[in-house]
């Protein structure tokens, strides 16, 4: 294919067309997934009546020679570390999903605000939507290890009533 060809992403099934002068990129430039090798095949199309011959590069063995870079130990702790982080999920009440990798989130503990909140009473609710002293729920995620904060469940209670109370009014 020659560069100013036009091209389909397999993924988000957007046409590519590219700069003569810059060529093709390694990824897409609309969802920015990796076009070529990596989970893709190569087809190479026919006229009517003639079979479809796949590209049966060796590229992809190349791929796979850096597993062998891991050694069993390696794996195994690899292996013991997933299982535990799931076995901690199964026991728990929520498990968020990750807002950067979406993989369930550990529960980590809970922390309360301090006396660095100074909480800002709303006109239209004639009281704070959180206290000083609210409480959230720490969760970190076992993949990409983001920590996020999740309002405890009884200052949720509290802030769904006053915003009752506020749609009531």
């Amino acid at each position: 294919m020659s560069h100013s060809e036009e091209q389909i992403c397999p993924w988000c099934q957007t046409e590519i067309v590219w700069d003569p002068e810059i060529g093709p990129e390694p990824e897409c430039p609309h969802c920015f997934n990796e076009l070529g090798g990596y989970r893709s095949i190569q087809l190479t199309v026919k006229q009517t009546g003639q079979p479809i011959e796949f590209d049966d590069t060796d590229d992809e063995d190349e791929d796979y020679e850096s597993y062998d870079e891991f050694d069993e130990n390696e794996l195994q702790a690899m292996d013991e570390y997933e299982e535990g982080a799931q076995r901690v999920l199964d026991h728990q009440e929520t498990a968020p999903e990750c807002s950067s990798c979406q993989s369930f989130m550990l529960l980590a503990g809970t922390q309360t605000a301090g006396s660095a909140f100074i909480p800002v009473v709303q006109k239209t609710a004639g009281a704070p939507i959180l206290s000083e002293g609210y409480s959230t729920e720490v969760f970190v995620c076992p993949s990409c290890l983001r920590v996020e904060h999740i309002l405890a469940e009884k200052d949720r209670l509290k802030l769904a009533q006053l915003l009752k109370q506020v749609g009531s009014q």
